[in-house]
């Protein structure tokens, strides 16, 4: 039965993402930002602008898959807020992320759009 077992870990169920890849991914994050219990991203090392914006919608994703009270999406204002980053250098790298992919903006809260395109990210951001 090579065949299920292979398929067991190609296939994976979103929702039971499992609690040790949770762990992993804070893990990655932790040098970079950390979540307050209300949500809020706070960045704890420079990041490139490009990498800043995704780096808070992915802690908001993480932050509420591990604590259901946190909200995995955000609004503009607050990931400008988070972020620091001056208006028309914003608006660039948002419509980026939108671009690549990354996130998704509905009803005007943003949130990514997988854990698997955040941790193919976190991983990119480490490896730098």
């Amino acid at each position: 039965m090579e065949f299920e077992k292979t398929k067991k870990e190609f296939i994976i169920d979103q929702d039971e993402y499992s609690k040790s890849k949770l762990s992993e991914l804070m893990g990655m994050m932790l040098n970079f930002c950390k979540v307050t219990k209300d949500g809020q991203v706070v960045i704890l090392e420079k990041v490139p602008t490009r990498k800043a914006i995704k780096l808070i919608v992915s802690a908001r994703f993480v932050a509420h898959a591990a604590e259901a009270s946190i909200s995995e999406t955000i609004t503009r204002e607050e990931l400008k807020a988070y972020s620091g980053i001056k208006d028309a250098v914003f608006l660039a790298r948002f419509n980026e992320m939108l671009r690549e992919n990354f996130a998704e903006e509905k009803d005007k809260r943003i949130k990514a759009k997988n854990i698997l395109l955040i941790e193919q990210f976190l991983r990119s951001l480490k490896n730098e």
